[in-house]
């Protein structure tokens, strides 16, 4: 076949390519294969990225505990006065797809709640009341926004449990009334927590809860509850501490001790 000049000096200058393309690619090739270090240095590195992608999955479930203490009021129908108390809880689930979690929590009047209220009645008459109580309930809570600096979700739950309620004479000598018998608990509320670090911040929390009592009682335990407190993600603790205490110094301290060996 006959070529014009013109086609023999694309076809020339074509061939040349090629052949550099060829020649610079097997010089690389050569050139990593010839280099152990920097072999060495590129699958530590590649294991480093697998290990610390491993670290801060995401994982569908994953347990949660927490303390809960939240403040109310009751009411003596005997009286107008609103007493203030303190109920201490401890709270264990798990959370499911990082949105819905599911657990149990047990709870117990606190020990400054379970003290002797003075009460003093329309007609001027002193009396002192104590109350007890203590319950477990079932709760649902529900990631409504999650961000970077805020989460605010929304916990609902059922309970049961038993409360004593004592009212007693001026003198604290004399019972004039006690009761006791099954509480039935239910309520819910919104929760939001301001994160300035991602793995510490702070909480609060506000609902209402209905407390079903025995028909006869002179108590009325419904009402609004609050809670505040620190907010800590100790599985963000984990992973910060497994990453920057242990893999990322391993990693460095590795990469080091190649770069400064002689082979």
């Amino acid at each position: 076949m006959r070529l014009n000049k013109f086609t023999y000096l694309s076809y020339s200058f074509f061939s040349r390519i090629v052949f550099l393309t060829f020649y610079l690619s097997c010089f690389i090739s050569a050139s990593s294969q010839s280099d152990p270090k920097q072999l060495r240095t590129d699958s530590l590195k590649a294991k480093f990225q697998k290990d610390s992608a491993h670290t801060y999955r995401f994982k569908k479930v994953r347990p949660t505990i927490g303390i809960d203490q939240r403040n109310s009021w009751i009411k003596n129908e005997r009286s107008d006065k609103r007493i203030p108390v303190s109920i201490n809880g401890f709270q264990a689930g798990i959370i499911l797809y990082e949105k819905h979690t599911i657990g149990i929590g047990l709870y117990n009047i606190s020990e400054g709640s379970k003290k002797a209220v003075k009460l003093t009645d329309n007609k001027n008459v002193i009396r002192y009341e104590e109350l007890y109580i203590r319950y477990a309930t079932l709760y649902y809570e529900y990631v409504i926004f999650d961000a970077r600096f805020f989460e605010m979700h929304m916990p609902i739950e059922l309970g049961l449990g038993k409360y004593v309620y004592n009212l007693k004479d001026e003198s604290r000598s004399q019972l004039l009334w006690q009761e006791q018998g099954p509480a039935r608990i239910s309520g819910g509320g919104v929760e939001i927590i301001l994160k300035p670090l991602k793995w510490v911040g702070v909480s609060g929390l506000a609902g209402y809860r209905f407390v079903a009592l025995n028909k006869k009682t002179n108590l009325n335990l419904n009402g609004f509850y609050y809670a505040y407190g620190v907010w800590i993600d100790l599985r963000q603790v984990y992973r910060d501490i497994k990453f920057f205490g242990f893999q990322r110094p391993k990693y460095r301290k590795k990469v080091k001790a190649i770069l400064g060996s002689e082979g």
